[in-house]
């Protein structure tokens, strides 16, 4: 088995070493989807890229990583899986001069240290500083991976450079547990490190008393000291710990006892004739009670020792169940940091292009600026151009008009304008030219913008902004405008002329309907005037050439003095109409104050009629209450209890008080009525109203306040409020009274209940209240004693619950895990069942091939054998006569070393097939059944050569 292990690592090594040879040493992106597919645990595409691509699962990166022992670091045992049976070199280190086997050991991957020790990977390989997997193990507290590595005989008691053993680096981490499993296997618990310290002397200086007692009990030396002359019981003294010094005591104790007891036996049996003598002598040895050690433990402590380990064994296995979380939440963290750097990178990715498309944005929407300035330019110069067009029309149309007239050629010619005309007429000319080639250099210009424009928006969506489209609606737009502008001097032609005279403004009118008229009436004045104006265009051709320039002048100060007057009337109009607005709200608000005051009338009434009502409603009560008192008194009843009175002073104190505060509520109602009144009055007052308007409202109030007085006169009003005061003034009388009487009817129940507690006797009395103290006491006693009950059941009922969900969880991990060994059960069964299939197929060859080596070994005997018959017979003298027997025997044997020959040829070629065969099954091209199979059939082969 060694030797077919040796020999299959032998021919991977050599694969591996031919495809490296080949391989390109380079970091390609290739190896950076392989390590990417590693990260992500995928075994398909990791098989997809060492088939397709032949890449090379050992090759590092700059971080001194590949992706062979990144899936050993992480676990991934499917891909671990793929790269195994794609061939790779099991023993291949990084940059750490860490192996696959030494990082799943490390980061506690039991399945894949299985994979690795199945591929042939040695077990007691050392990394750079001297560990092997099993002190990475240690290291890391995983029991499983250490019983897989005991398994398959990894070095228990090796040393690192610091002269560590698993078992001290377990001490060291204070893995009892693992501690308790290599001291089973056969680890040496008395090893020590380079500074001379035993595993004992770790575990009393962490402070770990489960890793002390399972040393302690495996036979650790406690005498023991380091290099530093320090004992265990220094370091245990250090910690501080009273347990760990106990266990340390006791040992020593049981080791001075053996100690003894080996001695004894030995002087028994040193000298016979000294027997009676040492039994003597030993006798009182024997009697006497060792002394106890100064902190024997009580049964109390030992329970209370018990349970302390108890809990710290559950403390060790939450802990290692805790650990094994922490390893997975870092794997899942290390996982959301590669997930975080992948999406850093894509949002780097996401930036860059926004950036790009911002600026693609900026340069078009730049370009779209110039493209309106440009058009906004070209609108002006075309505006100005209109502009100065229609300024040339119009003097050429003077200048016609002028012509028309008898004269005029003499006071238009050449000699008869002044220059300053000619100047204009010549720089009006010059603009034209100048805007006319500025006009054509922009269309140019807007030509090239829109053909650029729609290069680049030709892969852009139909929905976008097409700048022709835009150039021809600006455009029709501009030619809509031209056509307004046209249309506005010719309507203002009259007004020109005509508006040197300022119109005076009209008087103000006395009512805002006659103000309106009159401006109405006055619009239609400056147009008027403005149609006179033209009358001296019409006058002879000389007094027309004498008034041209001043003329326009008055007419342009007169369009401004007009509009200026226009505006004022328009502001004046909107004065107007706002103070007609604010007369309707005055109108309204007065209508609203009458109806205010309507309703404080009413209120004011409605309110006397309720203190009208209060005042009969307390004064029957007060005639109910003295007739009541006559007729008690009159009846000569008992005096009335204590209680009954009280509470009949209460409700007359109550109903007392109802009407009281009824009583102020109507004042304070009646206060803000009048209030709002005075408060309406004086707005009605200060409110800026018209004189008609003044008057109507005045004499609104008048009315109001005359029906007012009418309705209730002043008399009455004050009379009103006189009998309400003296109202008042009685019930507040009428309540001292009562209250008075209240406090002597108090002083008399005071006096009842002072008697009533004398008539009972004092010793009764003490008696019942001592009796009802202790029953007190005892209810007392038994509420805190349930209430104890109550929450020690309630923790019980925690404990419980606590354990229910542990057992729960406890369960479904157990649940899980006989799943997966059922499902691996019933995978190895099948495996076993094609296993033995193949075994059969194997053995049915092997089979054939035994009777054909054995038909060959049979026919090349028998040919031997011919041959030396041949061999022994006489060679005839002369020309002797082949008999027949020989050429039937020669024929025979040619034919005999012809079938031997094509038996050796057919058996050579099923050699180079199976051959072939097995190299391609070692290089990854074949399944692990059929390469199986080969080494089966090599293996047949090689028994056989060794036994001919």
């Amino acid at each position: 088995m060694a030797a077919r292990r040796l020999l299959l690592g032998t021919m991977k090594q050599i694969c591996l070493c031919a495809a490296a040879s080949f391989a390109s040493q380079d970091w390609t992106k290739n190896d950076e989807k392989l390590l990417q597919a590693v990260d992500y645990n995928d075994a398909g595409r990791v098989t997809s890229l060492l088939v397709r691509k032949g890449l090379v699962p050992t090759k590092l990166d700059s971080e001194g990583k590949s992706a062979f022992h990144l899936a050993a670091m992480r676990g991934n045992v499917d891909c671990l899986e793929a790269m195994l049976a794609h061939g790779v070199d099991a023993m291949t280190k990084d940059s750490s001069g860490y192996t696959a086997l030494h990082l799943a050991s490390k980061h506690g991957h039991p399945q894949c240290v299985s994979k690795l020790l199945q591929a042939s990977c040695p077990v007691d390989v050392a990394d750079s500083s001297g560990r092997t997997a099993l002190h990475h193990a240690a290291v890391s507290g995983c029991i499983s991976c250490s019983e897989i590595l005991c398994d398959f005989k990894a070095p228990l008691n090796v040393k690192d450079k610091e002269g560590s053993t698993p078992l001290l680096l377990a001490a060291k981490m204070s893995h009892s547990e693992l501690c308790r499993y290599l001291l089973h296997r056969g680890a040496a618990a008395n090893s020590r490190d380079l500074q001379g310290k035993t595993a004992l002397m770790l575990a009393c200086e962490n402070g770990s008393v489960e890793t002390v007692e399972v040393l302690v009990n495996a036979g650790a030396r406690v005498a023991a000291v380091d290099s530093m002359g320090h004992d265990a019981a220094h370091y245990g003294l250090a910690t501080g710990n009273a347990l760990i010094q106990h266990f340390l005591q006791e040992a020593a104790q049981r080791r001075s006892w053996a100690s003894e007891e080996t001695t004894e036996q030995t002087s028994r049996t040193s000298s016979p004739s000294q027997s009676a003598g040492r039994e003597k002598s030993s006798t009182p040895r024997k009697r006497k009670a060792p002394l106890p050690p100064l902190g024997t433990p009580s049964p109390e402590d030992r329970d209370a020792y018990e349970e302390i380990v108890r809990l710290r064994q559950e403390r060790a296995q939450f802990l290692q169940k805790i650990r094994g979380l922490e390893q997975q939440e870092k794997q899942r963290q290390e996982q959301a940091e590669l997930d975080k750097g992948s999406l850093r990178s894509m949002e780097k990715q996401i930036q860059e292009l926004e950036e790009r498309l911002a600026a693609r944005d900026n340069e078009k929407e730049r370009l779209g600026k110039e493209v309106e300035a440009l058009q906004s330019r070209l609108s002006s110069l075309e505006n100005e151009k209109e502009n100065t067009s229609y300024d040339i029309e119009t003097l050429q149309d003077e200048e016609g008009e002028l012509l028309e007239f008898p004269g005029a050629e003499l006071l238009l010619s050449k000699k008869t304008l002044s220059p300053s005309a000619e100047e204009l007429l010549a720089t009006l000319q010059g603009q034209v030219q100048s805007l006319t080639v500025q006009n054509k250099e922009l269309r140019e210009k807007i030509q090239v913008l829109e053909n650029f424009e729609r290069d680049e928006s030709e892969p852009s969506t139909p929905g976008d902004l097409v700048p022709a489209s835009l150039y021809y609606s600006l455009k029709r737009e501009l030619e809509r405008l031209r056509a307004q502008g046209t249309a506005a001097p010719q309507g203002l032609a009259g007004t020109e002329e005509a508006e040197h005279e300022r119109p005076a403004p009209a008087s103000e009118p006395g009512s805002k309907g006659s103000t309106v008229q009159g401006l109405n009436e006055e619009l239609p004045q400056p147009q008027c005037k403005c149609k006179a104006a033209l009358v001296p265009h019409q006058q002879p051709p000389s007094a027309a050439a004498q008034q041209d320039g001043a003329e326009l002048v008055e007419a342009r100060a007169a369009l401004q003095q007009a509009q200026a007057a226009l505006e004022e009337r328009e502001q004046r109009l909107r004065e107007l109409q706002a103070h007609l607005e604010a007369d309707a709200k005055a109108e309204e608000a007065t209508a609203s104050l009458g109806a205010s005051l309507e309703e404080a009338s009413q209120e004011k009434a409605a309110l006397l009629e309720r203190c009208s009502r209060a005042e009969a409603a307390a004064e029957a009560l007060r005639r109910e209450l003295e007739a009541k008192t006559r007729d008690w008194r009159a009846a000569g009843g008992p005096e009335p209890e204590p209680g009954v009175l009280e509470q009949r002073v209460a409700e007359l104190v109550r109903q007392h008080g109802e009407v009281t505060a009824q009583l102020g509520q109507l004042r304070e109602a009646l206060g803000r009525r009048e209030a709002e009144l005075t408060a309406l009055r004086e707005q009605l007052a200060a409110r800026p109203v018209g004189r008609r308007e003044h008057e109507e409202v005045l004499a609104r109030l008048r009315r109001a306040q005359a029906e007012a007085e009418g309705r209730v006169p002043p008399e009455e009003h004050a009379r009103a409020t006189a009998a309400l005061e003296e109202q008042a003034r009685a019930l507040r009388e009428r309540a001292a009274r009562l209250e008075a009487a209240a406090e002597a009817k108090g002083r008399e129940a005071a006096r009842l209940e002072a008697a009533l507690a004398a008539a009972v006797p004092r010793g009764e009395h003490e008696a019942a209240r001592a009796e009802l103290q202790a029953e007190a006491a005892a209810l007392a006693q038994r509420l805190a004693e349930l209430t104890r009950r109550h929450e020690k059941t309630c923790e019980e009922v925690f404990r419980v619950q606590r354990q229910a969900l542990f057992m729960k969880s406890e369960r479904q991990a157990a649940e899980e895990r006989l799943a997966a060994a059922q499902q691996q059960l019933a995978e190895a069964r099948e495996e076993a069942r094609r296993l033995q299939d193949l075994h059969s197929h194997a053995e049915d060859s092997a089979r054939l091939v035994r009777d054909r080596d054995r038909k060959i070994t049979e026919l090349s005997k028998e040919v031997f054998r011919l041959k030396e018959a041949l061999n022994a017979l006489p060679k005839p003298r002369g020309a002797p006569q082949p008999p027949p027997d020989a050429a039937a025997m020669q024929s025979r044997i040619r034919a005999l070393e012809e079938k031997l020959a094509e038996a050796e040829k057919r058996h050579s070629k099923v050699v180079a097939l199976y051959r072939s065969h097995l190299l391609y099954a070692v290089q990854g091209h074949m399944d692990e059944d059929v390469q199986r199979l080969l080494c089966q059939i090599l293996k047949m082969q090689r028994l056989q050569e060794q036994g001919r």
